[in-house]
C-alpha cells in the first residue's frame, strides 16, 4: 500500500508539472519549506525527481523562520534536507517587530511577511520558480473563501507568472490532502510539532475546510470535479 500511494503521488505531481508547464529546462526552483506535512512531502518528491525528471531542474529549500516556530524545528529540517541531499537556507523573518503601531499579529500578516521574504530571496538569488506546498484541498478552500466572503470566483493557480523571469508553482495541486497525510504517517518523519498562537479553529480557512468536507463528503472524485469546474466554465449560464 505504501509503495502504491507513493507511486500515485509521484504520478500526480509529475502530471501537474507537465500539464501546467510549471518548469522549463534548467530551472532553479526555490521551495518554501515550513516543516509542515505538505512542504515535507513536496521536498521529498521534488528532491527525488530533480535528477531523473525528463525536464532537468534543481531544487533548493528555504525555511523562513519566525517566532511561531519551535527552536528545534530548523535544526531538524537541516538534518533531514542533508539526508535528502537538498540544499537548505534558513532565513529569519521576525513578525512582531515588523508590525505597525497598534497592529496585532495574526495568521494573515504572518503568512504575508513570510511570503514577502520568500519572494525577495528568490529574486535576489535569481531563481526561476518558487514552489509552494498547496494541495487540491487548499485550492478549493480558497475558492470557497473568495466566493463566500469576497464575492468573487478566484483561487490559487497552479502556475502564476510574477514577471522578471520568476514564476510561482504549486506541484501538489492535483493531490488531495488525505493522501499527503497518509504518506507522511507512513514515513514517520520526526519533526517538532508547530502550534501557531495566531490561528484558531474559527478562522475562515478552517470554516471553509469544514464546508468543503460537507460539500464533497470527503470524496476525492467530487473534490476533483470541483477543481476541474474552475476551468470548465459555461458562461452562457452565468450572470
Amino acid at each position: 500500500m505504501a509503495k502504491s500511494r507513493q507511486g500515485l503521488l509521484s504520478k500526480r505531481l509529475s502530471r501537474a508539472l507537465m500539464e501546467y508547464t510549471m518548469i522549463s529546462p534548467g530551472d532553479r526552483i526555490l521551495m518554501a519549506l515550513s516543516g509542515g506535512k505538505d512542504s515535507l512531502a513536496l521536498a521529498w518528491f521534488l528532491g527525488r525527481m530533480a535528477g531523473s525528471f525528463p525536464i532537468p531542474f534543481s531544487v533548493h529549500a528555504l525555511h523562513v523562520r519566525s517566532e511561531v516556530h519551535p527552536p528545534a524545528l530548523a535544526p531538524a529540517l537541516e538534518i533531514m534536507m542533508a539526508e535528502w541531499k537538498i540544499p537548505l537556507t534558513v532565513l529569519d523573518q521576525p513578525i512582531r517587530s515588523s508590525l505597525r503601531q497598534g497592529e496585532d499579529p495574526n495568521c494573515f500578516i504572518c503568512a504575508r511577511k513570510r511570503r514577502e521574504a520568500l519572494l525577495r530571496y528568490a529574486g535576489e538569488e535569481h531563481y526561476q520558480a518558487v514552489a509552494l506546498g498547496h494541495h487540491m484541498d487548499d485550492i478549493l478552500c480558497t475558492l470557497l473563501m473568495n466566493m463566500i466572503w469576497k464575492g468573487e470566483t478566484a483561487a490559487m493557480p497552479p502556475l502564476l507568472d510574477y514577471g522578471k523571469g520568476l514564476k510561482m508553482i504549486r506541484p501538489l495541486c492535483l493531490i488531495q490532502e488525505h493522501l499527503i497525510e497518509e504518506f507522511i504517517k507512513e514515513k514517520e518523519w520526526k519533526i517538532p510539532a508547530r502550534h501557531c498562537p495566531w490561528q484558531g479553529d474559527d478562522s475562515r480557512r478552517e470554516i471553509a475546510a469544514r464546508q468543503l468536507q460537507e460539500l464533497t463528503a470527503g470524496k476525492d472524485s467530487l473534490k476533483y470535479n470541483m477543481y476541474r469546474a474552475m476551468s470548465n466554465i459555461n458562461r452562457e449560464l452565468l450572470p
